[in-house]
């Protein structure tokens, strides 16, 4: 071989505010030789799906799947409401939801748990409940020592309960609310679920399960809950990892924040977008640990700070979250193969620049089509390659499926075009 040859490669996730550019029609300034473009389809689930999680004992999922922002929209009939499902690995954490549900709600029937659950209700720990019921959301008129732990305090819980009498109090039943979330980060962990899930009727049940277990003596264990009847449903490899896991288990939400603040701050990242991906309520506090111990992870990588301002600014809502969370995890395991040196950005999409000068974007997609704005970008990262001063080969991998035309439109390019990288939930 005479030529080197430098490859782009595209493998994370994109998220409804960062993914406007490439599927949403815009004025076609592309030339009109090339302006035939695709209209997103609409999918089908039962087409798509792995059979396994098309239906089960307790929901099944509707068959139309828009697509858009690179998104499969699915919706989720079942016994406990319908719920909407933004991408594919938001899928697999609602159908684990709801399985856990399900369980959970076996147990509630039982005479031991609700002997538990009544004693709990009588019990003067049942406050705690009250306060500490939603950690992963702001809470308002509550006594101002509790304020001082679920408002993310700024001073430690040892100087909680210092000075006057109500000072003490607050003291006391703070550590009453801190027993209540511990034990119900526990009971969360122990099931494999996210604790601070912005499900709200999984959220309830664990609020109960965890009042009668703190409060009302019941005995919790996996290994007594029904049999789950969801074959299959698991978070895929880029969900968490151990070190997620153990940060979760030991760690009270306001010792998180402290953590990840610390993180995103030795990266660059200014104070103000280091708050609003900690307050701003795109991010549970599972999402933002684990953004950042993947994005800590690419130790030595510079201009890491502007994925974080770029996740900090554009976040609205949990898809634009899990894009960043998925983005940066795949960013973790691109760099343990191909050793990145620094992060550029294309507008707001974080590309990586390897120490080899490799070029690699870091995209999930679940349905990715020929449309003008995927048309327009194609021609940004050709650009973009095209600054190497060096005829570059560039590799295209997406996480879910490529429409058949962009194929084509890519490999007439001279691109190598790779998907379902990470398929999750598809066949």
């Amino acid at each position: 071989m005479t030529k080197q040859t430098r490859i782009l490669c595209v493998v994370a996730t994109l998220s409804a505010t960062l993914l406007c550019l490439a599927q949403t029609p815009e004025p076609i300034e592309i030339r009109r030789a090339e302006a035939v473009f695709e209209e997103l389809p609409e999918l089908k689930a039962s087409e798509i799906l792995k059979p396994e999680l098309l239906k089960g004992p307790h929901y099944a999922v509707r068959d139309p799947v828009p697509t858009g922002s690179g998104m499969n929209q699915f919706t989720i009939d079942s016994d406990f409401g319908i719920f909407e499902a933004d991408g594919n690995e938001m899928l697999l954490q609602r159908l684990k939801e709801i399985d856990a549900i399900a369980r959970l709600q076996e147990v509630s029937r039982t005479d031991e748990f609700k002997k538990s659950l009544l004693a709990a209700a009588k019990s003067p720990l049942n406050s705690a409940k009250n306060i500490a019921r939603d950690p992963a959301q702001a809470i308002s008129n509550v006594p101002k020592g509790i304020m001082k732990f679920l408002g993310r305090a700024k001073e430690s819980v040892q100087n909680v309960g210092k000075g006057g009498n109500d000072d003490a109090r607050d003291g006391s039943r703070l550590k009453d609310a801190i027993g209540y979330s511990d034990k119900k980060r526990e009971i969360a962990i122990e099931m494999g679920i996210d604790p601070y899930t912005t499900n709200t009727v999984l959220q309830k049940q664990l609020d109960d399960l965890a009042s009668a277990s703190w409060a009302g003596g019941f005995t919790f264990s996996v290994a007594t809950l029904p049999i789950s009847g969801a074959a299959g449903v698991a978070l895929t490899v880029t969900s968490v990892n151990s070190t997620v896991d153990d940060l979760l288990r030991e760690k009270s939400p306001s010792e998180l924040e402290q953590i990840n603040r610390a993180t995103f701050r030795a990266m660059g990242a200014s104070a103000s977008d280091v708050e609003r991906i900690l307050r701003g309520g795109a991010f549970t506090p599972t999402q933002a640990t684990t953004f950042a111990v993947h994005l800590k992870a690419l130790k030595g990588v510079a201009n890491r700070g502007a994925f974080v301002k770029a996740a900090a600014q554009k976040s609205t809502t949990e898809a634009d979250a899990l894009f960043c969370v998925y983005t940066a995890a795949l960013m973790d395991q691109i760099n343990q193969k191909t050793p990145v040196a620094r992060i550029v950005m294309l507008g707001d999409f974080p590309i990586c620049v390897a120490k080899d000068g490799t070029i690699i974007v870091a995209l999930q997609w679940d349905y990715a089509a020929w449309t003008s704005g995927a048309a327009a970008f194609t021609g940004e990262l050709q650009k973009l390659a095209g600054k190497s001063g060096q005829s570059a080969h560039v590799s295209v991998g997406l996480s879910g499926e490529v429409s058949p035309r962009l194929r084509e439109e890519l490999e007439k390019r001279g691109m190598i075009v790779q998907d379902r990288l990470v398929p999750g939930p598809l066949k």
